[in-house]
Formats: C-alpha cells, structure tokens, sequence
C-alpha cells in the first residue's frame, strides 16, 4: 500500500517535466542576414569525375524560421525549469500562502485537480521545496476540512511531496506538532478506502519524523490505532491494520503503552484473526501488520510472537496463488529479514530457506518473483552466515537437486543486448546479464562450498547432464556452461576429481560445436576454469581435445566475442599444459593468431598479442627458433599503421611481443605525461632482457638513455593512479637496467657510472619497491663491474661510491625498511668478498660502525617483537635470529674473514652485541 502513494508522487514529479509554454514571448529581433554564397568554383577538369550528382542539391535554409524555432524550445525550456518557477513564486506566495485564508490555494488546487495545470505544478513543487512549513500546514487544514475525494487526493500527494522534499529542509518542530491534529482528525473522519494506504503513509511519514527529534511520540495517534482493533467496524480495522504497516519502529518507545492493559496481545489476536480470515484482502492485511509487530517486538522483548506468527506467514505464501501480490508480500518479508537482529528468525532458517526455494520452484513464476525468493535467501545468508551453512550442508541429494535445478534456472535469466556484440566497449562485458543470473550464481556458488563434494558435484553433473546441457533453449545451456565453470572453479581440486572432470569435460567439448553465439561464448568461459586444473586436464589429455576445436573457433568464428574468448582459453591452455606438450597445435595457433592481429576489432588484436607474449615469454626457446620472424614481421604492420591512429594503446601492447628497436621508436613518440604506455613499453623491455636468446648488445647504448629515470618527488597534479603508473615505470626501469649489466657488461661498461648515480639517488626515494629496485640493482652493477672492461682505478672508484652509499643508507633506514637492510647487509658482504683490495681502513671503520648501530636497532626490534607476542619474558633467553640478525652474523664473519686484523679491532664492541642471538 505504500508504495501507491510513492508512485502518485514520482508521477506529480514526471509532469513538471512536461509543462507547456505559459510565459509571454518577447518580440523577435530582426534575423541576421543570410551568409553570402559561397565563390563560384572553376569547372572540373575534364580528367577528373564529379563524384556528385548535378540533380542532387541540398535544401535551402530558411535563417528566420530556424532562428525563430530556436527562441521557441528556450522559451519551452524555461517554462518547464523549476528555476524559472522561481520567478512566479513572489506573486503567488504572497497571494496563496501569506495570506490567512485558505481559499486561495484551495481553489488553485481544484484548478489543478480539473485540468492538470502543468505551472500550476510547478507553483506547488516550487512551494514544497521553498516554503514547506507554510505549505503543508495549509495543506493539513485543508484535508481536515473534508474537501472533495479529488482534492483530498491531491492535498495528500502535495503533502507526502513536501515530507519528500523537507529531507533536505526540514520541517520546523513547531510545525510537525501542528500538524498532527489535522492529520489524525482528517483519518478519524476518512470513509474512503482508496484513501486509507495515503492517509497512513503520510501520518507514518510525520511520526517518524517526530520520534526522530525527540518531539515527544504521537500518544493520540496510538491511541486511535487501538481504538480501530479495539472494535468491531471492519472499515476501522482496515485503518488499523495499514496504520500499524506505515508505523515507524520508534513506535515501540512507547514500551508501557504497548505492553499495559494488554494492548499488545489485542494486537497480535486481531492479526491471528485476520490471517486466518478466508477473505483474501484481510489476510494481506494481516501479513503485513504482522510483518510490522513482529519488528516492533524486538524493543519490547516479545520476539516470542514470532514463533506464532512467522510460520503463519510462511503458509500464507505457500498457498498464494497470484504473482503479483506474492511479490509484494516477499518484498515485505526482505524487511524482516535485514531489520532482524537475530532474535525473530533465530532457529527458523532453515524453514524460511524452503519457503522461498518453493516459491522460485512455481512453474511459469515471474523474474520478478524468482528474484525476491532468492534475494531473501542471499539477506538471511548476510545476516547470519553460520546458520545458513548449516542448512545447506544439511541437505539431503533430493533436496540438492531441487536447489541446483533453481539456481541454474535462475542463471538463464539472460536478456539480448546489442551492446553485448560490441567488443571493444567494456561495458559489454556485462551485457545481458540480469540481476537473476547474479543469484543464481551466488546460489550455485553457496552449495559448492558445501564441503560434501560426494552430494554436491556429482549431483549439479548428472542434472546439467541430463536437463540442462542439451535443452531446446539456448538459455538453458548457457546456464549450464556457467554452473560448470563454478563447479571448476570451486571443487575441482585434486586428482581424486578425476572422474567428475571427464564428465565435465565432455559436455564442454561438445558445447564446442554449439551454433549459438552465446552458448559458445559460455563455453569458453567453462574452458578458462578447467584449464586452471593442470593436473586433471593433461592426465586426461583435453587440453588437446579443447584446442583442435578451439583454433578454428578463433580463426573463423563470425562473432568476434567469441573468437576473443576462444584466444584467451587458446592462451590459457598453452600456459597451463606448455607449446611443447601441445607442439602438434603450435603452429595453426601461432597462424590464427597472426590472422587476427589483422581483425578490425581492436580487443580481438589486443587478445591475440596478448596469446603471443603469453607464448613468446613461456617458451622462449621454442617460439624464437620456430615463430619469432613471422611474429615480428605481422606486429610491425599493426605498430606502424599511420592509418589507425586510435590504436595507440594497442600498438604498446604489440612491442611487448616486438624487437628493441621498435621499443625506442615508440619511445621517442610519447609524451611525458603518457604513464600508461610507457609502463607497457618498459615491462616489454623487461621481457625481452630477460629472453636468453635475444641479444640485447647492440641496442645497450640506445636503451639505457631512455631508462634513466629521475627521482624527483611525484607531482601534485598526479593522480593516484598516476602516482602508481609512475612508481612501477621506475621499478622497470631499475630492473630492466639490471639485467643489461649482467647479460652485456661489456657493453653496459660506458654507462655504468650515471646507472650507479641513479640508483643511489633513487634509495632516498620515498616508495619501498624503488628503494627495493635500487639495492638489487647495485649488486648486479657490482657483478657486472666485476667482468666488465673497465680500468682498476674505475672499479675502485665505483666500488667506494656504492659501498658508501649502502652505509648511509643503513644509517637513515627507516623501520619499514627491515626488509631492505638484509640485503644491504648480503650486498656489503658482496662487495668485501669482490673487490676487498680497494677497501681502506677508513672504509672500514665505517662499515663496522654503521653495522654495530644496525644490530642495535634490530635487537631492540626483536626484543619488543618478542613483548608484544608473549614468547619471551626474560629476557636472558636466546632471541630467534630472522634474516637480518643472520646477514648481520654473516658480514661480520666475511669481514673477519677477508680483512684479517684490519677488522679485528671492532670485533669486541660488535661482539658484545651479537652475543644476545648466540
């Protein structure tokens, strides 16, 4: 009932919108003059064709008709704005609320009652927002003067507009409290049933406004409410019963009203006797009243009427026989079910689960209705999670089946939608899908985690089997292949699975040769989860299976979301099971996939580089011997398209799969605010450096320019996402630096001093992976300077600065920087066993210094780690050494063990330190 006088409002709302011009125009202005004709062109030439036809011209321009035309909609426009509404508040405020009578506004009310006015609609609106406290009072004085049922009707509408709009200026206390004579009066006097659900909207509106600001409750109003089921007029227990539906639950403030002189048990016999009412409108009636006294119950600890009531109720929706009341009544039992505080559904779980499983079982039962059953089931399961496992792992096979067979029904709740053909909009993703598929899906998904995979997943099997899996509509079997990509996902685990995931197996393999779009796309994604079970899938050899279907599925399958899916299950299975176990397929796979670098579909190429990256980096060896020239030769004409410039991005993600020359290149293009291009032409720089069979030798000078990054502080005008970008562009940075000093140092040899300086710089960086990036970056610097073709005296050099550097890096660690100071202390003790003859004393006392304040530091963490877990009270008892206690123990033993008596005359006072870890 409510929701009646919500949707008279939303309707008084939709007609501002389509006011018709009321204002007066202004005279129009004199038109500019037409523009000039363009020149006379020359006449083609003789060799040349007119494309256009002679006869063909366009119509002529009408300049002052247009212009008119214009004036016209802005005029239109004004008329139906609120704002311009504004300008006609000042006279009809001052003559229909500042005056005392209440004739005037009365009048324009039956005004807009007869002829649906639409300024005089945009006159009341604009008074609900600007005035509501003069307006709704007139307003209340009008209804309780009894005018006519039409303007009653529109009085109550105005008023529930301006309660509406009030939430953002609200009332004046002093004005709810004039309001509630009127209101309760006008329901005392009220006769008409239709006004009945309006009436105690409205008066359950301004209730719950007063309990909200403590203006003392509505004393009357309950009073009246016990008065209707006090007696034996049906009309005013029909008041009664709605009253109770719209009160607010502060209501049960009033604690001594509702439990003295048995006030409430009235209640709860009224509602007993209503529910058991053969008349179909008194048994609604009493649904819902009952639905709200049991929510009132909670604060009068009588939650005990919920052992009576709630069964009743559940009864009352497994006899009803129409739709549309029964979504109403589902709707109302969700508020239970969310408001409830564990009291009035406790133990009744598994009684309220049934009920809605059987209401989703009606055949030929409404989305709608389907969706409220199960969206009950997903409320109780939020609420209280433990009792709802319970309940399913209670289940016994006949009743898992029952469920299963919901569920899947629920998630071929799909919708054509054209956008759902459209790849390369994200939003396709989506497409189609329903809010019953989602439940569905959770409802799946809830009995996979039954933990009894002997009831649960050969069950859902033989059901998708026998029903599902082969059914005449499509939907059926998309459903199917999304319950199987859950079961994968969920329970496919080990290798004691073996026998379900043939079966499984089986039904995907023949979904392959589907003819619905979408059927076949479902299938891929029931492939994406079977391919994630290596152990399952290579024992029982699908994977090859999978893939002689699938390659020409995304070589020439007509819907492109379908060859895009069929490439990603393609890159999936080939990083599970490896190109050389599947070698027969390598090449039709490498061929479909060039094919579609050519698609004008920009996802579709993205996904086949993509495949190819995924191949190219698992299998090096194998794609660079067999693929790699017919590769790069179809990736450059992709990346060289002058053609498509929209394809940047897909250009970026084509180098990751390209040579270094092609890198630089697009490097050279790129702005500097360009973070997301640059991260992908740096991870493909990454790659390649770490490919053993590509050589990176010729391309050290070219590249290493590039990849010197500053480390300047990020920029305020950087969001976070741009802040991140920037982050990882100079972790790749550092990593790609590092492995061109190790696999090139001869080549790497000239640029070793400014990679040195950067990395130094960049361990002042306030990001942790930098600093990280940096530490591992100097110890390869270190093993390249080693074997590199550099001058002793540049060894040394280099050598003093990084070691310098790592000892003022010990002396300004932060305590989030434990991690780092193990490898700082692995990477000193590196250096020592490297290059000892180019450390001096001075070096030296340094390096004993600076690690005898580190084991303070990391004895003083151990010692209060150790507090705060409890293990080690006394603190006499040895302290578990981590790893930077034992890469400290490790430097101090090299050291004495490379530098001999150089380094004895600190061992004492480190000594004395470390023996707290002996």
């Amino acid at each position: 009932m409510a929701s009646t006088s919500s949707s008279a409002a939303a309707n008084s709302s939709s007609m501002a919108s389509t006011s018709s011009s009321a204002a007066a125009r202004r005279s129009p202005s004199p038109p500019p003059p037409p523009p000039p004709p363009p020149p006379a062109l020359p006449p083609p030439q003789s060799s040349l064709r007119n494309p256009f036809e002679p006869d063909i011209q366009s119509p002529p321009r009408n300049y002052i008709e247009e212009i008119a035309n214009k004036r016209r909609k802005i005029e239109q426009r004004q008329d139906k704005s609120l704002i311009h509404g504004f300008t006609l508040q000042e006279e009809h405020a001052a003559r229909i609320l500042q005056c005392n009578s209440l004739v005037p506004l009365r009048e324009a009310i039956d005004e807009y009652a007869q002829t649906k006015n639409q300024r005089l609609l945009t006159i009341f609106k604009s008074f609900a927002r600007l005035y509501p406290n003069s307006f709704s009072f007139k307003l209340a004085k009008i209804l309780q003067l009894q005018p006519s049922l039409q303007i009653r009707t529109e009085v109550v509408t105005f008023l529930l507009i301006t309660l509406h709009e009030g939430v953002n200026k609200p009332m004046n206390s002093s004005i709810l409290l004039q309001l509630k004579n009127p209101l309760l009066n006008s329901l005392m006097m009220e006769s008409e049933e239709i006004m009945f659900p309006w009436l105690c909207e409205l008066i359950g509106q301004v209730a719950e406004r007063l309990y909200l600001y403590s203006l003392g409750g509505w004393d009357e109003l309950l009073q009246y409410f016990i008065t209707c089921l006090s007696g034996e007029s049906e009309l005013n227990n029909k008041k009664g019963f709605i009253m109770l539906t719209e009160f607010p639950v502060d209501v049960a403030q009033n604690k001594e009203f509702w439990l003295n002189d048995g006030r409430f048990d009235l209640v709860c016999a009224k509602i007993l006797e209503s529910v058991y009412s053969d008349d179909n409108e008194s048994k609604a009636l009493g649904y819902n009243a009952a639905i709200s006294l049991m929510l009132l119950s909670k604060d009068l600890q009588r939650t005990n009427v919920s052992e009576i009531l709630l069964p009743m109720l559940l009864n009352i929706i497994d006899q009803h026989e129409e739709d549309a009341g029964l979504v109403s009544k589902l709707k109302r039992l969700v508020d239970l079910v969310t408001l409830d505080d564990g009291n009035i559904l406790r133990g009744k779980h598994r009684e309220v689960f049934w009920c809605m499983i059987q209401v989703a079982e009606i055949e030929d039962a409404s989305d709608e209705l389907r969706y409220e059953a199960v969206n009950i089931i997903r409320e109780l399961d939020k609420e209280n999670v433990t009792a709802m496992e319970g309940v399913i792992k209670n289940l016994s096979l006949a009743d898992m089946r029952r469920v299963v067979e919901v569920a899947i029904n629920m998630m071929a709740c799909i919708v054509e939608d054209p956008l759902w053909f459209d790849v390369d909009n994200d939003d396709c993703k989506s497409a189609g899908f329903t809010e019953n598929f989602n439940l569905g899906q959770y409802l799946l998904n809830c009995l996979c985690l039954d933990g009894v995979d002997r009831v649960f997943v050969p069950t859902a099997i033989d059901i998708i089997r026998t029903k599902f899996a082969s059914d005449m509509l499509w939907r059926l079997r998309h459903a199917a292949m999304f319950a199987i990509a859950s079961i994968a996902e969920k329970n496919f685990n080990g290798m004691g699975m073996i026998h379900h995931f043939e079966k499984v197996a089986m039904l995907v393999l023949n979904s392959l040769d589907e003819l619905h779009y979408r059927v076949l796309w479902a299938t891929m994604h029931a492939i994406k989860h079977l391919s994630e079970c290596k152990q399952l899938l290579m024992h029982t050899q699908y994977d090859k299976k999978f893939l002689e279907k699938l390659v020409p599925i995304a070589k020439c399958n007509s819907c492109a979301r379908v060859q895009s899916y069929a490439v990603i299950a393609i890159r999936l299975l080939v990083i599970t099971c490896g190109l050389d176990k599947i070698s027969p397929f390598g090449e039709p796979i490498i061929a479909s996939l060039l094919i579609l670098l050519k698609h004008e579909k920009m996802k579709l190429q993205g996904d086949a580089i993509d495949a190819l990256k995924s191949i190219a980096v698992s299998m090096p060896g194998i794609f660079r011997q067999n693929h790699y020239d017919s590769t790069m030769e179809a990736l450059k004409v992709t990346v060289f398209n002058k053609y498509s410039l929209p394809k940047l991005f897909l250009r970026a993600k084509c180098l990751e799969c390209m040579v270094v020359e092609s890198l630089i290149s697009l490097d050279g293009k790129l702005s500097k605010t360009q973070y997301l291009i640059k991260c992908i032409v740096l991870k493909a720089l990454e790659q390649i450096c770490q490919c053993p069979r590509v050589s990176i030798d010729k391309f050290i000078d070219k590249i290493t320019p590039m990849l010197l990054v500053d480390d300047k502080p990020y920029e305020d005008s950087l969001d976070d996402d741009e802040k991140r970008l920037v982050e990882t562009m100079r972790v790749r940075a550092c990593n790609t630096l590092s492995y061109c000093a190790v696999r090139s140092s001869i080549n790497f040899s000239p640029h070793i001093g400014k990679v040195t300086q950067m990395f130094i710089r960049l361990l002042g960086c306030s990001s942790f992976k930098i600093r990280k990036a940096s530490i591992l970056g100097l110890s390869k610097l270190l093993l390249s300077l080693k074997v590199g073709d550099r001058s002793n005296q540049t060894k040394r050099e280099t050598t003093l600065i990084i070691v310098q550097a790592l000892v003022t890096f010990l002396k300004h660690m932060q305590e989030t920087d434990r991690d780092l100071s193990a490898l700082v202390l692995r990477l000193l003790a590196r250096c020592i066993q490297t290059f000892s003859s180019f450390f001096t004393d001075q070096l030296i006392k340094d390096i004993a210094d600076e690690l005898n304040d580190t084991i303070k530091k990391i004895i003083k963490f151990e010692i209060e780690k150790a507090q705060e877990e409890g293990t080690s009270e006394d603190l006499d008892e040895p302290l578990p050494p981590e790893e930077p206690t034992e890469e400290a123990v490790q430097l101090i033993a090299t050291a004495i063990d490379t530098f001999g008596d150089r380094f004895m005359l600190h061992v004492d006072t480190l000594m004395s330190n470390v023996v707290v870890f002996l």
